[in-house]
Formats: structure tokens, C-alpha cells, sequence
């Protein structure tokens, strides 16, 4: 039977180390890279009968301390039937003769995104990616879903949808 002084000892011990793994997890709050947000608007057009492009504009807020720095962006879109493409992206410098190609994407709203680019800790940026499918519009206008994937240079990847 334990005794009451062990009872308070074990006690103590037990918040001295709860107080400890706290202001561990309290200290390193600002350490995990990634980027929350996500996709504002999405538009579609036709390039060919079989070759489409997707245009999605959206937030990114890096939560972290440190600057996430953009190695790969990737655009992911679930179909209708359950399948998934990765299309191929676009960077900043075609999707400029991109818009003015293709009225039927409206204006272009923001900068694209491209590997590279810094966004600084606790920063928010409004973006473009932009990516072209070997799909027929119409599948892309009926998808079920759509991914904007960012990895850092360092490793961390954040989806935005």
C-alpha cells in the first residue's frame, strides 16, 4: 500500500515532467514548416480536343518561423471517375502568353507560383497555379477534386485545396 508521502512525491514528479514536455512543445510551436490556406477560384479552358489547362488562384499562409522555400509545385485533379492526374505545370513565364491566348480564363489575377520563391514565416501570399492535362475540358470542368501541391527544399510538402 502506498504511503501518502509517496502518493505526493509521485505527483509533483508527475507535473514537473508534464510542465517540462509543455514548455517543450511550448518553445518549438514555431518550427513546423507549412503552408495552410487554400484554393480560391478555379477555372478550365480548352487547348485541343484532347489537351486542357486548369488556372487555380489561392492563399498560402506560411504558419511557421521559418521561410518555406518552393522546390516542386504540382497540380493534382480527382476526376469524376475516381482518377487521379498530375498535370503538367506552367510557369510564370507561359502562363503570361497563357491568358491573353485563351479568353476564356478571364484575367489573370496573380503572380504564378514557381520553385524558388520564398514566402517568409508568418507571411500570407495570393498565388496562381496554373497546369495543363492531356483531358478533354469537359473532364476537368466535372472533377471531384483539386490539389495544389508545394514541397520545401528542405523536405516538408503542404497541400492546398
Amino acid at each position: 500500500m502506498p504511503t501518502r508521502t509517496l502518493l505526493f512525491c509521485a505527483g509533483i514528479g508527475l507535473l514537473v515532467i508534464g510542465a517540462m514536455i509543455g514548455g517543450g512543445l511550448f518553445a518549438t510551436r514555431g518550427t513546423h514548416l507549412e503552408l495552410s490556406g487554400g484554393l480560391r477560384k478555379a477555372r478550365t479552358a480548352s487547348l485541343s480536343a484532347t489537351r486542357s489547362v486548369i488556372v487555380l488562384d489561392f492563399r498560402a499562409t506560411n504558419t511557421s518561423d521559418y521561410p518555406f522555400v518552393v522546390k516542386t509545385v504540382e497540380v493534382e485533379v480527382t476526376l469524376a471517375s475516381g482518377k487521379k492526374e498530375i498535370g503538367q505545370f506552367i510557369p510564370e513565364v507561359d502562363a503570361k502568353t497563357l491568358f491573353p491566348a485563351l479568353p476564356a480564363l478571364g484575367d489573370k489575377l496573380a503572380v504564378s507560383i514557381g520553385t524558388g520563391e520564398k514566402i517568409a514565416g508568418k507571411q500570407t501570399v495570393d498565388r496562381m497555379a496554373a497546369a495543363s492535362f492531356t483531358l478533354p475540358e469537359s473532364d476537368l470542368a466535372s472533377r471531384k477534386d483539386v490539389t495544389v501541391r508545394l514541397r520545401d527544399v528542405d523536405g516538408p510538402m503542404s497541400e492546398l485545396r
